[in-house]
């Protein structure tokens, strides 16, 4: 789904708060809109006849633009005011309505000016309650004109002011404008931690609504995040929260009913990315419920870029049901709100997904005419950002000479003059170069002239060499083209097998154990999983089968796509084999005649690499009843700390697939005691060469670290694992080997 129309809103509403704060803007279908305090409007302007001073004109012009909700109205009479005006505060407000209308019309660069001038004079006046007011909107301008430092220095101004003001709601709403713009800079762990501290503060004041607005942004983080499950689901938590919190409220107000049913929305998309997960139609039915109700808010509001949205997320219901005509019809359908005012970009999106549809119903000669369409509305959405963007540098020079003080106009046409008299040096200094690079061409003319009348005397001697070196012309040029072709051909072959490795990746993680399953086994646990490369040759299975749960870390031969085969052969025999039987040797010994059955192994000393392929394991069980532990391992230990003290337990010196030595495997029962922390891992970890050394991190020192912070959190235990290994490794291309590492808490 776009996000972009979603934050828009949200921040109109956020900005009309501060500058407006008794204005209800609602973003209405325009050609529909009335003003809702037109009435009280009129009342005033009734109030001005011929008599009526300038003065007392610019104070009613300042009352209607200040309780307008209509954007328009607001524009027209604050230039109205700001020609008659002496008043410096009225002039101040008239700057602020102007920059505020401006940039709710996505007019950034016309805004910016105005914004500026009204904080610079409620400055001058000694006013600065309301200069502190500007600075949010003014980081919002620089939001849209992409000016990163700017935006971190009038949100820091901001920030500044309502900590001095003790004004808490007004700080949570800095940092919420903060989590937002750390959000659309992709730095997720930043933003978290500011919606985060508004959530803190909300709390503290009880405001519920703000509350929820700061959860719904934390799900909207993390469902663009990225299609990890985790994240899907972490995403899903958050948006929960915050529909029960609104629910609790209901409220009525604009502002926040609306972000109920963008929450609606965006609760519904992740459930349909769940259900294409976990091929689960319970999710796909929770995403149905909720995007019915948020359609038809929107449709009923005509917030058409909401409906549009909210459409794609109904279309991916349909798809997941294979409902392909419906969808179909659907997109069609959806067409109806696009005319020659839509945007380029958006029309290049509804391409894509006509497209898609078309695939599945293997039209693929409308698919490819859409793959066209979608093609030929990038390019047309990069030439109107580019014809935009100079369209509003011209205005805004007009504006600035029309409205600005005289004084201002000024200096602005001096400096004008200035540039044109650098322009004028520039294209004089390219006019000579112009006229030197012809003399030469003509001088190389006349040269080449009398070269031709030489080489008509020698016509008949070159006239064969020409002949003979256009053979090789057309030789080379084949040559080149057969290369060029050659080079296609392998650059689609390396998309394709890149493609291959991608859907290899999605097909090994969905034979992994869901986080959520493992933390309903093991609740205080952490994982971490780092393949070397897309597909892993590490893999972990967790399950319970009455009061044993069951726990398996593995390390297969190899890695990247061997790795991946490896372990998802592991992965599907253990499915069948766990269950049958909890026993850790029992299942290292089905394990392997699986493994030596499934790969035809045999024992002789012609095998070839492929054949000795295996895997290291470490499986063990837990039975918090009887509070046991029993435990097997091939070439794979398990450490267990208790307090202070590390015991670790070696398993047997053999490979899970064939090998010299082949014997039962042996199973290992010790007590446990509430507290204790078992820890299995595969090589990767410690084997891993420093970026600034030649050594390994090296088992000793992992377990020593293991003994350091096994006292933490789980959670922390993780982040501080991954920040060790990450600062050890260097770049993520210096890793060798995939790594896993797994903790429980008892």
């Amino acid at each position: 789904m776009k996000r972009t129309s979603m934050l828009r809103y949200l921040l109109v509403l956020l900005i009309a708060a501060i500058v407006l704060p008794q204005a209800a803007y609602s973003q209405e279908d325009t050609e529909e809109f009335v003003d809702a305090n037109q009435a009280e409007i009129d009342s005033i302007l009734n109030l001005i006849t011929p008599a009526t001073s300038d003065k007392e004109k610019a104070g009613y012009y300042y009352e209607v633009a200040y309780i307008s909700s209509n954007i328009d109205t607001v524009l027209k009479y604050s230039f109205l005011g700001l020609d008659i005006c002496k008043d410096t505060l009225l002039i101040a407000y008239f700057n602020r309505f102007i920059g505020w209308g401006y940039y709710l019309n996505n007019q950034s660069v016309l805004a910016l000016p105005y914004v500026q001038k009204s904080k610079d004079l409620f400055s001058k006046i000694n006013r600065l309650e309301l200069a502190g007011h500007n600075y949010m909107l003014l980081a919002r301008i620089y939001e849209d004109l992409n000016k990163p430092d700017s935006i971190k220095y009038y949100i820091g101004l901001a920030l500044d002011y309502e900590i001095k003001q003790n004004d808490t709601s007004q700080i949570s709403d800095c940092y919420k404008a903060l989590g937002g713009i750390y959000s659309n800079k992709s730095l997720y762990k930043e933003s978290e931690q500011y919606f985060r501290k508004a959530i803190e503060l909300d709390s503290l004041i009880g405001d519920k609504l703000e509350m929820a607005l700061s959860y719904f942004r934390l799900g909207e983080l993390y469902s663009n995040k990225s299609n990890e499950r985790v994240d899907n689901y972490l995403a899903k938590k958050y948006l929960a929260k915050a529909i029960r919190l609104q629910e609790s409220e209901n409220s009525k107000d604009q502002y926040y009913l609306s972000n109920k049913y963008l929450t609606y929305s965006q609760i519904a998309d992740v459930y349909i990315n769940i259900a294409e997960y976990t091929n689960n139609n319970v999710y796909a039915d929770s995403c149905l419920y909720y995007i019915k109700k948020s359609l038809d808010y929107f449709i009923k509001q005509g917030r058409t870029e909401n409906a549009v949205d909210g459409g794609y997320t109904y279309f991916k219901y349909l798809k997941y049901y294979k409902k392909y005509n419906e969808a179909l019809a659907f997109l069609q359908r959806q067409k109806k709100y696009f005319d020659d005012n839509s945007s380029a970009l958006a029309l290049s999106e509804y391409y894509g997904y006509l497209k898609e549809i078309y695939c599945c119903l293997g039209d693929y000669k409308n698919a490819y005419s859409c793959i066209e369409k979608e093609h030929e509305y990038e390019r047309l959405n990069f030439n109107d950002s580019t014809m935009t963007a100079l369209s509003d540098i011209k205005t805004q020079q007009a504006v600035l000479i029309e409205r600005m003080d005289r004084e201002k106009a000024e200096a602005i046409l001096v400096a004008d003059k200035r540039r044109m008299k650098v322009v004028i040096a520039s294209l004089t200094g390219g006019l000579i170069m112009v006229l030197a690079v012809i003399a030469l061409v003509v001088r190389v003319l006349i040269i080449k002239r009398r070269a031709n009348a030489e080489l008509l005397q020698k016509n008949a001697i070159l006239s064969e060499q020409k002949e003979e070196i256009q053979a090789q012309r057309d030789e080379i040029e084949e040559q080149r083209d057969e290369i060029i072709a050659q080079r296609d051909h392998i650059e689609a072959q390396s998309r394709e097998i890149q493609a291959s490795i991608n859907y290899a990746q999605r097909i090994q993680r969905s034979l992994l154990t869901p986080e959520d399953t493992i933390a309903s086994i093991f609740p205080d646990h952490f994982l971490l999983y780092k393949p070397r490369d897309v597909v892993s040759g590490d893999f972990y299975w967790v399950g319970q089968f009455g009061d044993n749960k069951v726990c398996i870390v593995a390390d297969c031969t190899g890695h990247g796509v061997p790795g991946g085969f490896m372990s998802m052969l592991g992965m599907t025999n253990l499915n069948y084999i766990v269950g049958q039987e909890v026993e850790p040797s029992a299942i290292l010994d089905k394990l392997r005649n699986a493994v030596i059955s499934n790969l035809r192994q045999k024992r002789s000393e012609e095998n070839n690499p492929q054949v000795l392929d295996g895997m290291d394991v470490a499986a063990y069980v837990v039975n918090e009843k009887k509070m046991t532990l029993t435990y097997a391992g091939a070439n794979s230990p398990l450490v267990l700390i208790r307090g202070n003290e590390v015991q670790v337990l070696k398993g047997d010196r053999m490979p899970v697939g064939i090998s010299m030595v082949i014997a039962p495997f042996k199973s290992v029962t010790t007590e446990l005691q509430k507290g204790d922390c078992i820890y299995t891992y595969s090589d990767g970890f410690q084997d891993q060469f420093g970026n600034a050394s030649d050594r390994k991190f090296q088992k000793s020192r992992l377990r020593d670290l293991l003994l350091e912070i096994h006292q933490r959190p789980m959670v922390e235990q993780k982040e501080i694992l991954n920040i060790v290994y990450e600062e050890w490794r260097g770049p993520a291309e210096n890793q060798t080997d995939d790594v896993v590492i797994m903790g429980v808490k008892i």
